[in-house]
């Protein structure tokens, strides 16, 4: 990997959830906004973003991670029409740090989430 990938972080999520993500970006908790430039936003099962959100987002953005398996605070069809993906972890997974690497490892990897949201 040439140039690291940019990975934005909801100031909510805990340092033990984003600590074991270092090694496949570059981290940075986004307070306030998303920067220009990252590919992937991480945020908690608890944080919302609705449309008003979603739209304000910039266009590098392509992968919205939950960390968690709740969806109903993200405007999956928002997100849909600005082409991002929307991620989340499967409610009975071990480990919801080494579910979130492995879902933006893929990701990365394949250009498709793990474990891929859709809508009803």
């Amino acid at each position: 990997m040439h140039h690291k990938t940019s990975i934005a972080l909801s100031p909510s999520l805990p340092s033990e959830l984003t600590d074991p993500l270092k090694a496949l970006g570059s981290l940075a908790t986004a307070r306030g906004k998303v920067s220009s430039g990252a590919r992937i936003y991480i945020c908690g099962e608890k944080d919302s973003m609705d449309a008003s959100l979603i739209i304000q987002l910039p266009t590098s953005l392509e992968l919205i991670a939950i960390a968690g398996s709740q969806t109903d605070r993200i405007d999956i069809e928002a997100a849909r029409a600005r082409g991002i993906k929307v991620s989340n972890i499967p409610e009975h997974c071990r480990s919801v740090s080494l579910g979130l690497k492995a879902n933006i490892a893929a990701f990365l990897d394949r250009g498709l989430p793990l474990n891929r949201v859709s809508t009803g």
